[in-house]
């Protein structure tokens, strides 16, 4: 009897040790497309792994105090003061009404910005300007005191990352961009939503999204054939195509075309030379030039006078982008991909005018 009661008051214990560290009330599969970060709820606190240089990095993202014996840099949630990098960062934390926890901005006045409430606090001087994500005024960040700063990895901003170790400060290496899905890229959300403790709404946000993408999907399949697309663009020189495992790619076939590059491994940009691309670009339906400093047709002439050659320059099917279309198109991947399907495949969307693309003339 008396080892079966020291047995019970074992397990019980081991039952309640479980319960305090949530073991018993964890969620996983909370992230369906996305690769390259992971979340798991647990009773009181979440787990939060982000691929960083190919490895997971882990976060335990917690209320009230971190969970003991849990290995992973602490994170206080709700973060209440968040510096960002992107204007992509910014676009998903539109999607929770989440911008209010922004209080510095890697900015610079590089460019327009489309979000009216970030203007608006940026005047204000709610939101500070860090400067230029390359180069940020390190100075102004320390004064700011920031819970986390989200942080994008190129050649151009490795540096900040290593300053960012030196001073101490928590930083996330946010990917959605290397996503080879939109609904991937899209997902994200629930990265925010985890560190602002909105995880409901970046569920409903995300939800809402995948349902729309669906509808449209279920509309291509009747379509007769694909329409065979070219995604390119040239600069200084360079023709930078989205490679065949990228969003890019997975967002052309989600809108029932044929991406022209597909074969080309890996996930972001390539860079081939224009006879590649004028070889493929003969079998073209369409092409979108994803640019909007390109205003006509002239304007691509003049880049490259040999792209002239082509049908779908002949036929002027070559679309632009608009130019909220790196901010405003993150936030609206839906409207981007039913755009995307309009162009494709015009006799199954009679009458639908896109909203982040421009026929050129």
């Amino acid at each position: 009897m008396k080892l079966d009661k020291v047995l019970l008051v074992l397990l019980t214990l081991a039952l309640l040790g479980c319960t305090q560290h949530g073991i018993t009330h964890a969620k996983h599969g909370i992230v369906k497309f996305a690769k390259n970060f992971q979340i798991e709820v647990y009773y009181g606190y979440k787990i939060l792994r982000v691929k960083e240089d190919g490895s997971w990095k882990t976060y335990v993202l917690y209320r009230n105090k971190p969970p003991k014996g849990i290995r992973g840099i602490p994170i206080k949630i709700p973060v209440k003061r968040m510096v960002v990098m992107s204007s992509t960062h910014i676009a998903q934390l539109e999607a929770i009404n989440g911008t209010d926890a922004i209080v510095g901005f890697m900015y610079g006045h590089k460019y327009r910005l489309y979000f009216p409430d970030v203007v608006e606090r940026l005047k204000r001087g709610e939101i500070v300007d860090l400067g230029s994500p390359n180069a940020p005024d390190y100075e102004k960040l320390i004064e700011l005191h920031p819970d986390v700063v989200i942080i994008y990895v190129t050649s151009n901003t490795e540096k900040v990352r290593e300053k960012l170790k030196e001073l101490g400060i928590k930083y996330i290496v946010d990917s959605e961009w290397l996503e080879n899905d939109p609904l991937g890229r899209v997902e994200w959300v629930k990265f925010f939503g985890a560190l602002l403790d909105k995880d409901k709404e970046a569920e409903k946000y995300f939800d809402k999204v995948v349902e729309n993408v669906t509808k449209i999907e279920k509309v291509v399949k009747r379509a007769k054939k694909k329409s065979n697309v070219l995604w390119a663009s040239i600069y200084r020189g360079k023709v930078y195509i989205p490679r065949g495992e990228s969003y890019v790619a997975k967002m052309i076939e989600y809108a029932g075309g044929n991406y022209l590059f597909k074969d080309v491994n890996g996930t972001g940009y390539e860079i081939v030379n224009i006879e590649d691309l004028l070889l493929r670009g003969q079998k073209a339906d369409v092409m979108i030039y994803p640019s909007y400093y390109v205003k006509s047709l002239d304007d691509i002439k003049r880049i490259e006078p040999r792209i002239t050659n082509l049908n779908v320059f002949k036929e002027r099917k070559v679309y632009n982008i608009t130019p909220d279309y790196w901010q405003l198109g993150l936030l609206h991947t839906d409207t981007v991909i039913k755009d995307l399907a309009a162009i494709f495949h015009p006799d199954l969307f009679k009458n639908y005018k896109p909203r982040f693309f421009v026929r050129l003339t």
